[in-house]
């Protein structure tokens, strides 16, 4: 199996077209065509239903398509590394932070991390919440910061805190004038709940709306944002209201907080590595964690 051969299949996964992908790859279809044979040869299953109109992968093909992309991603660094390695004699440490993390104590953790190891060389690469574990697989970063928790063979996670919730709500809102009091979720019924990304956040526990279901409770109305600086320009706007994280408080003055008191729903603040891989950059930043935490527990708390 070359490389050539996952790129030339990647090509094809995304056209689904042999004409274009063999184009996209400067190569002529029938050489293309073979190649694509030979790797479904030497794999022993069909990749492409060939049958189907328009063509589509197989489930085969789907496992080889995440997987292929996991591959070149990982040869892509390596070269960059090795590069960068034979360049400066130094090797980089990509770490992976979720928006919201920022907002967090975080940037003394890294100026402490970077004050401890003066020759290292730290990339840093903002996230979207659900795209940590991906980039962690891929190898685009080594380490990453954010909330989502996941159960997986190849990926290890390290709780630093759970962090209450709040409700973003429009400053002149009935309930952000109400007594500062925490808020139910039986209290948010009559509004709009807005949800980002384009769906549940996913660093929540569960569904908002199985949350809500699961006490016999149903919100009003329903709409959706791109991300979380959105529904809070949306909360701003007298649009409706979110639920965020604690740190969010920071990011917007023209917007009221309040607490919600609801058992059970809180959001991991979490390291996530790859298992057995730069095991000393780990152990470095949970050293430096620990000592934080000790020195400064308002770290996990603010």
């Amino acid at each position: 199996m070359e490389l050539r051969q996952l790129r030339y299949f990647l090509s094809l996964a995304n056209t689904l077209n042999f004409t274009r992908a063999a184009a996209e790859v400067n190569i002529a279809q029938p050489p293309f065509s073979r190649q694509i044979r030979q790797l479904e040869a030497e794999i022993g299953t069909p990749l492409i239903d060939r049958e189907a109109k328009p063509l589509t992968l197989t489930p085969a093909g789907e496992l080889f398509c995440e997987r292929a992309v996991e591959i070149l991603g990982r040869v892509d660094l390596l070269r960059k590394d090795a590069q960068t390695l034979g360049r400066t004699g130094q090797q980089p440490v990509r770490i992976g932070v979720e928006t919201t993390v920022l907002y967090s104590r975080f940037p003394e953790l890294l100026r402490e991390l970077r004050e401890a190891n003066p020759g290292l060389r730290i990339d840093l690469v903002e996230l979207v919440p659900d795209g940590l574990i991906g980039n962690l697989r891929e190898g685009k970063i080594d380490i990453g910061f954010g909330r989502m928790r996941v159960a997986e063979p190849d990926v290890a996670q390290m709780l630093v805190r759970e962090e209450p919730l709040f409700v973003a709500l429009p400053v002149r809102h009935s309930l952000a004038e109400a007594a500062p009091a925490p808020l139910q979720l039986r209290d948010l019924l009559e509004q709009t709940l807005i949800l980002y990304p384009a769906g549940e956040p996913p660093h929540l526990p569960s569904s908002l709306h199985a949350l809500f279901t699961t006490r016999g409770l149903r919100p009003k109305d329903v709409i959706e944002a791109s991300e979380l600086q959105v529904a809070l320009g949306l909360v701003a706007a007298d649009y409706g209201i979110c639920i965020v994280p604690a740190v969010v408080q920071r990011m917007r003055s023209d917007v009221c907080y309040r607490q919600l008191d609801e058992p059970g729903l809180t959001s991991p603040f979490l390291i996530s590595w790859r298992k057995d891989d730069r095991p000393e950059l780990v152990s470095s930043i949970n050293e430096l964690l620990g000592r934080i935490l000790q020195h400064a527990p308002q770290f996990a708390a603010d």
